[in-house]
């Protein structure tokens, strides 16, 4: 049983659909499966977030297809098979399953590649093409995970314009991981122009004196960037499975954590979103909260803040108006994650990079002012946690720049999958934009029913 299947079977129970006993049948299994060659873990979904990984290697293909089977028969949707040969794959085929082979990184996924959901973009980035096996190893490992990666090959430091040309991948990302043998330089140079967590993964190529990749491991063990880790040599998988770890990471919400400002007392907040969920409502709901003062002083704050009613067309624009803003840094950090769950979202819809999205009504300067007036009035009421209903959708089709779309609209849809309920009675009208579900998302902790 993984996490998700744990957290469905446990709504089931709160909402009355399975009964207690039903469910402790469910959970009541034992935390391995005995196989006599292999104890597999079976719980290790629950624990930790991922199911078992198989290191293929050293195992034969029988015993390989009884592991999967046994995993398959717990209830683990997804199974990543690592250092498989295609002689494996092709037994494992036989056996009647749908393997999907990866064979310059000898991985082999069954159960396919799932839609991402991490919190940003994974960059993988080679030195050179003799680094590929690692590297596809890395990037497969964090797809298979749940990750969106980018990858990026052949960008080594004797051509230095090449990765130089890769600025901007570097600079959004959310994490990275280098892959470089020779001298392993990559990973300094890379963690140099990074604001984000770097793995390195020195590899075992070069000539007599790498000796296998140890040239570069003691390299980027010694590298003078900050903020770079280094994984085993030749361990894309380590390094993949690191990235993806970092890209789930459940940060507190910036409104839930220690405040240096203690004027005023931290209480709950609770939204109620069962007939409206727009963005200028929420922005409207958290300013009736505050004292008239309050409430003047944040939309002063907003209306001198200097966005312009100009459109913003992709998330480079819209941080960069939100940066040159004036409002506090802690408005300014909850807008820009605001804002990258909404280029997530169209991302995903659009099947492109988070940076090639293109922003449409979201992106115009009344959205933005009202994303930067909802962030400054949860900085003034300062809650100790948010609460909401679930949230009122709306029903029947709306007119953007796409043309005529079903209600939901896929971008509010893609986030609404992230985590939040909806209403079952639905209202006429779009109640709840990609805008308002980002902020939804972002900003509440717990839904009430």
């Amino acid at each position: 049983m993984e996490e998700r299947d744990l957290r469905k079977l446990l709504e089931r129970v709160a909402a009355g659909d399975v009964t207690v006993d039903e469910a402790a049948a469910d959970i009541k299994v034992a935390p391995f499966k005995e196989l006599g060659y292999a104890k597999v873990d079976t719980q290790r979904g629950i624990r930790q977030g991922v199911s078992e990984v198989v290191y293929g290697e050293g195992k034969t293909s029988e015993q390989l297809a009884g592991i999967c089977r046994a995993m398959r028969a717990a209830g683990q949707e997804r199974v990543l098979i690592t250092r498989l040969s295609q002689e494996k794959a092709d037994a494992l085929h036989d056996e009647g399953f749908a393997l999907d082979y990866h064979p310059l990184a000898n991985v082999g996924i069954l159960g396919g590649i799932p839609q991402p959901d991490g919190n940003g973009v994974i960059v993988v980035a080679a030195a050179g093409t003799s680094d590929l096996y690692a590297a596809e190893e890395a990037a497969l490992t964090a797809e298979a995970l749940g990750n969106r990666v980018n990858r990026l090959y052949d960008v080594g430091v004797a051509g230095i314009h090449r990765l130089l040309a890769h600025a901007r991948d570097i600079a959004e990302a959310n994490v990275i991981v280098t892959v470089a043998g020779m001298e392993g330089a990559l990973a300094s140079v890379v963690g140099g122009m990074a604001s984000c967590p770097v793995i390195a993964v020195p590899t075992s190529v070069g000539y007599g004196a790498s000796f296998g990749g140890v040239a570069a491991l003691l390299a980027m063990l010694n590298s003078c960037a900050s903020g770079v880790s280094v994984v085993n040599i030749d361990n894309g998988f380590g390094a993949g499975y690191q990235a993806h770890l970092i890209n789930h990471a459940k940060a507190a919400p910036a409104h839930a954590r220690e405040r240096t400002d203690e004027r005023k007392p931290m209480t709950d907040v609770h939204v109620d979103l069962t007939k409206n969920a727009t963005r200028q409502f929420i922005r409207d709901e958290l300013l009736s909260r505050l004292s008239d003062d309050e409430r003047a002083r944040v939309e002063t704050t907003v209306g001198c803040a200097g966005v312009p009613d100009a459109h913003h067309h992709d998330l480079a624009e819209v941080l960069a108006t939100i940066d040159a803003a004036c409002v506090s840094d802690r408005v300014k950090e909850d807008a820009r994650a605001i804002y990258r769950i909404l280029a997530e979202a169209e991302a995903c819809v659009h099947g492109c990079a988070v940076e090639e999205t293109h922003f449409h009504e979201v992106g115009n300067g009344e959205a933005v002012r009202n994303v930067l007036a909802i962030c400054a009035a949860v900085e003034a009421l300062n809650p100790r946690k948010i609460t909401a209903t679930p949230v009122q959708t709306g029903r029947g089709t709306v007119v953007c720049a796409h043309g005529e779309l079903p209600i939901p609209a896929p971008a509010t849809a893609a986030i609404i999958e992230r985590g939040i309920p909806t209403c079952e009675e639905l209202l006429d009208g779009e109640l709840c934009t990609p805008t308002s579900a980002a902020v939804i998302l972002y900003f509440v902790d717990e839904y009430l029913r």
